[in-house]
């Protein structure tokens, strides 16, 4: 299977496409390095012994995606790309709602010209706001974000919930986390952020790579569901 990972050199997206080119999978990056870095993906191809494809571009490039869908063989995408700082978002609501829920609007109108209708979204736990109990799980209903950011995955949540019931060929999966933190064993790739670190909230001194490290943790494997609808995950 050939898999588009949007985002894929940034922390959590490079983690991800190490483990599919581990699973034998063809990975096609697509990443505009506005917080990334290439060499996140050099080092993956040299951990796994294999090759990918990384195309420097944007998601709310339509003619790119369009490029890209009829140049390469892909069954599936699993979408890590948008901007993530809570922050940031407050001061630059606008840039937030245009690159989270315009691009991903982009992205899915590009995979359904395609015939492309497997996918695996990057939400939030935001979603849910405040007031739940602990351990949140996907049963409980989303509530208030309490930022533009938080609203951004929400409206994302809401426009593939939409896409799913209007035509259940599509088969999409909504994953909910809060701050991810770890790396992988070998200590080669991890958060490496252009700036400032603004998710991971427990830091170890910069690697030996001169990335940032954080405490380690298990990690867990999300593969997108096999038959049609909307499915969510929370961790």
């Amino acid at each position: 299977m050939t898999v588009l990972v949007t985002g894929g050199a940034g922390y959590i997206g490079s983690h991800t496409v190490l483990a599919l080119l581990e699973a034998e999978h063809e990975v096609v990056v697509l990443d505009s390095l506005c917080n990334a870095s290439r060499e996140s993906l050099r080092r993956v191809e040299k951990l796994t012994g294999r090759s990918l494809i990384f195309v420097q571009g944007d998601i709310r490039d339509r003619d790119l995606l369009d490029h890209l869908f009829s140049e390469h063989a892909i069954s599936a995408v699993i979408h890590f790309a948008g901007l993530k700082a809570v922050g940031e978002s407050t001061q630059q609501p606008l840039a937030c709602y245009e690159n989270n829920v315009a691009g991903t609007l982009t992205l899915c109108q590009a995979m359904q010209a395609a015939g492309v209708k497997q996918l695996v979204f990057s939400s939030s736990a935001t979603v849910y706001g405040d007031g739940h109990p602990m351990p949140l799980h996907e049963g409980l209903p989303t509530g208030r974000p309490t930022n533009p950011y938080g609203r951004s995955k929400l409206m994302i949540e809401a426009l593939l919930e939409d896409l799913s019931a209007s035509d259940p060929s599509w088969s999409i999966g909504l994953l909910r986390y809060f701050n991810p933190v770890g790396a992988h064993p070998s200590g080669e790739i991890g958060e490496d952020p252009q700036g400032i670190p603004i998710t991971c909230c427990l830091m170890w001194p910069r690697s030996r790579w001169g990335g940032v490290s954080a405490w380690p943790s298990t990690a867990t494997t999300m593969l997108p569901r096999t038959a049609p609808g909307c499915a969510t995950i929370s961790m």
